[in-house]
């Protein structure tokens, strides 16, 4: 008979210290811990360079550079990559040009992004130039003068490191430099300690130069494989290369696509942790995978459209959206042969992207309908039977546009009012800059500056 009272009488001590557990556990949860709090962010880092080029007399503020000045880590400037610019005097003002096209002229600049105003022209002449930035960025193409008229432009390039910060942002999956698995990519120039500006063109005239660090302004991330990475060589690569020319100077754009990545390597391997320890709000990241994705015999990397493949593309999206930025997915495009090699990866994107409300570039489609109109000749924008020629770069950069215009209102507004739309199944020729030297090769481990010396005719991928 005592039985039921001791029970009761324990059971509500039990509930007594149950609740008095719980009561302190989400006071503690709710008392924020110092490895809890987000990192400060670090000190920004203002960087501001003024080149007066020629023989001539530099205009105030401005630092004389004579063609005969080669790069140097010590000095923090110069021309690079075994350029040959000639100094040109007109009365008291002066500039370069080269007859052995391009010239490159490189800073030392901590990472981050960079407005670039260039002044172009000759008193005496006509000129022609084209500019590109760091792994072959086109940023303006064909820019001319008339005699006796100079020109300004301005635009936006990105430089980078491959450590990763050490005061990343908060809940950022971690890592302390990205994992490097392809031959030559740590010497190319999207990683090295400079910012590279190549000079190209007919008869390329540089005037001056004006280069200040501006992270306020937003950026384009891309994530991809070699289908969407910039080139080791050549005029033209992928879409992402060629598309900053189609962008006002108002938006950045780092390509962080390499070879042989997937949907989870470029995770797993510190490229995304990269990108996070740089985005920010007003971002925008474009993901474009399924190449890799696709390959069973990689099972350390391989995806599974329906499961695997959009998990990873969940991360993405998380991550992505908790730092204001804005995914965008860009479906793969289809391989030479213009079968369904990658289509069950191009509609799980759709799947997601409908699912979570994410904004999408159906290249994958855009594609199709471009090597199918392009019929016999669909040779001419590959270099293989997966990897793209400059010309088919060129193709899907206006189609990537195309897509940005009509799905991401957000990014449209950045477009250059002067783009002109192209009817997939009405592909353009090749522009003129496709011809163009291909420059230099991967500079050479140590080296300052040194490189294979500049050939001609080229437009491999």
């Amino acid at each position: 008979m005592n039985s039921a009272p001791h029970f009761l009488r324990h059971a509500r001590i039990a509930a007594q210290r149950l609740g008095l557990f719980a009561l302190g556990a989400t006071a503690a949860l709710a008392q924020p811990r110092p490895e809890d709090e987000p990192l400060p962010p670090p000190p920004p880092v203002y960087a501001e360079f003024k080149f007066d080029f020629g023989s001539g007399k530099a205009s105030a503020g401005f630092t004389r550079v004579t063609a005969e000045e080669n790069y140097s880590t010590e000095k923090g400037y110069g021309f690079d990559f075994l350029s040959k610019p000639v100094s040109v005097v007109r009365g008291d003002d002066g500039f370069v040009t080269t007859n052995e096209s391009p010239f490159f002229f490189s800073v030392k600049a901590p990472e981050g992004n960079y407005r670039i105003t260039v002044t172009l022209g000759d008193p005496q002449g006509e000129s022609d130039t084209t500019i590109r930035t760091e792994a072959g960025h086109l940023n303006a193409a064909s820019i001319k003068t008339a005699v006796a008229k100079l020109v300004t432009r301005t635009f936006y390039a990105n430089v980078r490191r491959p450590e990763i910060s050490p005061q990343p942002p908060q809940n950022a999956p971690g890592g302390s430099i990205v994992h490097m698995f392809l031959a030559g990519e740590a010497e190319s120039r999207c990683w090295d300690e400079k910012l590279t500006i190549e000079f190209n063109g007919a008869h390329p005239c540089l005037s001056r130069l004006e280069i200040v660090r501006d992270d306020a302004v937003p950026t384009i991330f891309v994530a991809g494989d070699s289908t969407v990475g910039d080139p080791r060589r050549g005029p033209g690569g992928n879409w992402p290369t060629q598309m900053c020319q189609w962008f006002k100077p108002t938006i950045s754009l780092c390509n962080s696509a390499e070879g042989g990545e997937t949907s989870k390597s470029f995770i797993t391997g510190q490229r995304m942790d990269k990108v996070l320890s740089q985005m920010k709000a007003g971002d925008f990241f474009l993901v474009q995978f399924g190449h890799n994705d696709s390959k069973p015999q990689w099972p350390q990397t391989y995806t599974e459209p329906a499961t695997t493949f959009k998990a990873y593309l969940g991360v993405f999206l998380a991550e992505t959206r908790r730092r204001g930025a804005t995914l965008v997915l860009v479906t793969p495009m289809e391989r030479r042969n213009n079968g369904d090699t990658v289509g069950p990866w191009a509609r799980a994107m759709r799947e997601f992207a409908a699912e979570n409300r994410v904004p999408l570039v159906d290249q994958w489609a855009m594609s199709k309908e471009l090597w199918t109109a392009l019929g016999p000749k669909v040779g001419t924008a590959f270099g293989d039977q997966t990897h793209l020629s400059g010309y088919g770069g060129y193709l899907l950069s206006k189609l990537i546009i195309r897509g940005i215009k009509a799905n991401v209102p957000a990014l449209a507004n950045f477009v250059a009012d002067d783009f002109t739309d192209m009817d997939p199944a009405h592909p353009e020729p090749p522009p003129d800059y496709l011809k163009q030297s291909p420059g230099p090769g991967v500079p050479v481990r140590g080296g300052r500056g040194a490189s294979t010396p500049p050939t001609t005719g080229s437009t491999a991928p």
